[in-house]
């Protein structure tokens, strides 16, 4: 294990040199500086029994691990809250994970297998997901992490990692101890009841990944786990259903030690028999086998279940029920009987100044700006004097593109920057920052600080170090050549740069981009309504202290005519800086010296965009009477499998409609009918219904979502 901290201040760097020698759970020698410093000196990764498990900014942590922050200090644990110790995942990162806190003295561990309120979480954290993970110091909010002396955590801790598929490996095989039902057997006639719950009782919390029921009349094939069907008895035989499987879905108990299984409508409205057979395939957590495989029964019902309905069933072997216009995914054509997403894409979106040149009544209009920013070395001072700021504050700088000019969602995967003339310089910088984020007002005009754009919190999608190779030529984008462009206007100095004789090169003359740091954590883009312009608009935030040089950006600023030094009348304020974290403008915003803060300013960025959501849509349903029409009460679709491998996921929407056309798939508008719903219960009492899956595949994993089979049950409410 190894410490890792961001430092907010700077007159902190003694103590911090110290700890990063020492690193031990209790306080290292603080070179004359109070022992009462408190910060944190560690994070770890432990298992079950506190012991180290995977090292810090891990790509695979297993689910149910412990997250140990130690500190200098014993901790007050009064302090700890889920705002002090902040770990978030999901979209932009706003989701709190469920998970409890314990203080040991100068430890505090999270257990992500025990809620807050000290209910079971087995599970723990969700699959292959990226965490991120930031412990604030008492300059970044007031509420921090303090000792048993109220004395604060001094600095800011910034981490990011990613979990697993799996959970930590232990030995002990599962056994299973019992089958239950609820409500109870009857105590007199034995009999179980038709509208009842079956649970199977295990001894430890089973991976919901391993129930696979069997279905095939003929008999459980080589992937079942748990059989559940009727006999042959002359009940059966009589309901033609002697060795037909039950149809249902597996629900765990808190603990994931008990699984309920519920029949698609009942046990059955006669005295039917089935039996029960656990295979030892089934496994825990750990991936341990079954130590015990056994069956159960035979049961019989009591009779009294409600009578089968209808369903409507898709394996995916034919594309009958597709509707192909509105499907992306691969519906059974690479492997039959298996509707999966398309492989994870990725596309390059560009932002080019040359373009801004380019629009308008006035072709020439703009000036191109070498800027160095946010990249800037001290070296910079050799050649501009009295830079404003210093180089020694760093820089902020932060960009707003337009929902059109990003297009259709996907996830942001990288970030590159156009170097001037496409040539780098070898440069080293510290902790680096980069944030990704949507503009709260939905405009393209950045508001005057760094925070106050930001809808809720913004991503953090890398925080490190960050090396630039030296570079002669990086090379032309391909698909955008180069357009030498020459103008005659010559003037030299502020505020609006160096106009020369080819006061639009180099912006015409490259089009190569360079990649920031390879993202620690992605940012899923949604453009929103594509019927409506800026509903949606995308912030970049790079804030970046003095580095060992400069890297000059290609830029284009919004004047009239080049060196005219009179804006662009409405145009948006697209660029704001700052120093180095910094929140306000600086330089301030000043017509009198020619400062615009925010300004009209485009800067050369390219953007990678990976699409990993496929959609598979049915037709409706309905007009050859596959539903009851007016009396329809459906239940949510029953999907195989049940849980998806590799952190990928499986999004059931549906559509109910009264009338439609001939075509099976066009609404008739003047009938009622609801918009997409995830809950099936909204499209009771229409006559049509169609589904479609959203097949979302994993970033980290590249694990595609597969469907084997959908079924949506159904029953006649008289």
């Amino acid at each position: 294990m190894f410490c890792t901290v961001v430092l907010r201040s700077r007159v902190l760097v003694a103590l911090f040199i110290a700890l990063a020698v020492c690193c031990t759970a209790t306080s290292c020698g603080t070179g004359g500086i109070a022992a009462k410093e408190m910060v944190l000196l560690e994070i770890q990764f432990l298992d079950r029994s506190l012991a180290p498990t995977a090292p810090t900014g891990t790509q695979s942590l297993p689910r149910n691990a412990i997250l140990g922050f130690v500190f200098s200090e014993l901790v007050s644990p009064e302090s700890v809250t889920n705002q002090t110790i902040q770990l978030r995942f999901g979209p932009a990162f706003q989701t709190v994970p469920s998970g409890s806190f314990s203080v040991d003295g100068n430890r505090v561990l999270f257990d992500p297998t025990i809620t807050e309120t000290g209910q079971p979480n087995p599970t723990g954290l969700s699959p292959t997901t990226q965490y991120a993970l930031e412990i604030p110091g008492f300059e970044e909010q007031s509420q921090v992490v303090v000792n048993l002396d109220s004395d604060p955590n001094l600095t800011t801790f910034i981490t990011q990692f990613t979990t697993s598929d799996g959970w930590l490996r232990e030995l002990a095989p599962p056994s299973i101890i019992d089958v239950v039902f609820v409500p109870d057997v009857d105590p007199l006639t034995k009999q179980v009841p038709g509208n009842g719950l079956m649970g199977l009782v295990f001894s430890e919390p089973m991976d919901p990944q391993a129930f696979v029921l069997g279905l095939d009349p003929a008999g459980p094939d080589a992937r079942t786990t748990v059989d559940i069907r009727y006999t042959d008895d002359p009940i059966n035989q009589n309901n033609s259903l002697d060795g037909i499987p039950l149809a249902g879905a597996f629900t765990p108990s808190a603990d994931y030690r008990t699984w309920f299984f519920k029949p698609l409508f009942s046990f059955g409205d006669a005295k039917l028999v089935f039996t029960v057979e656990v295979f030892q395939d089934i496994t825990d957590l750990a991936g341990n086998l079954l130590v015990n495989p056994r069956s159960f029964g035979p049961f019989t019902v009591d009779g009294l279940g409600i009578a089968a309905g209808k369903v409507i069933s898709e394996d995916f072997l034919t594309t009958d029920n597709r509707d192909p216009a509105a499907t992306d995914a691969d519906w059974g054509s690479t492997e039959e009987g298996i509707a999966q997403g398309q492989p994870v894409t990725s596309r390059q979106v560009y932002i080019f100044s040359y373009a801004e040149m380019n629009s308008g009544s006035d072709s020439g209009r703009g000036q191109y700006g070498a800027l160095a920013a946010p990249m800037i070395g001290d070296d910079l001072n050799a050649i501009v004097n009295n830079v404003n700021p210093p180089t020694s504050m760093g820089r902020r700088v932060m960009w707003s593109f337009s929902d059109t000019k990003i297009g259709a969602r996907g996830a942001i995967t990288g970030i590159g920057w156009g170097p001037d003339s496409n040539a780098t310089f070898a440069a080293h910088y510290d902790n680096i920052r980069l944030r990704l984020g949507y503009q709260q007002a939905n405009s393209e005009s950045l508001a005057p600080t760094f925070s106050g754009n930001y809808e809720g919190r913004p991503t953090l999608v890398y925080s490190g170090d960050y090396d630039v190779q030296q570079a002669m030529n990086i090379g032309n984008t391909p698909g955008h050549p180069a357009t030498p462009h020459v103008g005659g206007y010559q003037f030299t100095g502020p505020p609006f740069g160096f106009c020369t004789a080819t006061w639009n090169q180099p912006a015409f003359d490259y089009t190569g981009f360079y990649d920031w740091p390879e993202l620690t954590t992605f940012f899923e883009w949604d453009p929103g309504d594509p019927g409506v312009e800026n509903d949606r608009v995308l912030i970049f935030d790079a804030s970046c202290p003095e580095g060992s040089t400069f890297q000059s950006v290609r830029s284009w600023f919004g004047v009239t005519f080049p060196c005219s030094g009179v804006l662009i009348t409405g145009l948006p304020l697209t660029r704001l800086r700052s120093t180095y974290e910094g929140e306000t403008p600086n330089p301030a915003d000043s017509i009198a010296n020619g400062i615009q803060n925010p300004e009209q300013s485009i800067s050369d960025t390219c953007f990678t965009l990976t699409t990993r959501t496929s959609i598979a849509q049915s037709r409706f349903y309905g007009a050859s009477g596959e539903t009851f029409g007016d009396n329809t009460d459906y239940f949510p679709a029953i999907l195989t499998p049940a849980v998806q491998s590799g952190g990928a996921q499986v999004v059931v929407e549906y559509q109910g409609a009264d009338a439609i056309e001939a075509d099976l798939v066009t609404i008739n508008q003047a009938a009622p009918h609801t918009d997409w719903v995830q809950d099936i219960n909204q499209c009771d009492g229409m006559r049509h219904i169609r589904y479609r899956l959203r097949l979302i595949s994993n970033l980290v994993s590249l694990e595609r979502a597969r469907v084997e089979t959908v079924v949506i049950p159904m029953v006649e409410d008289n």
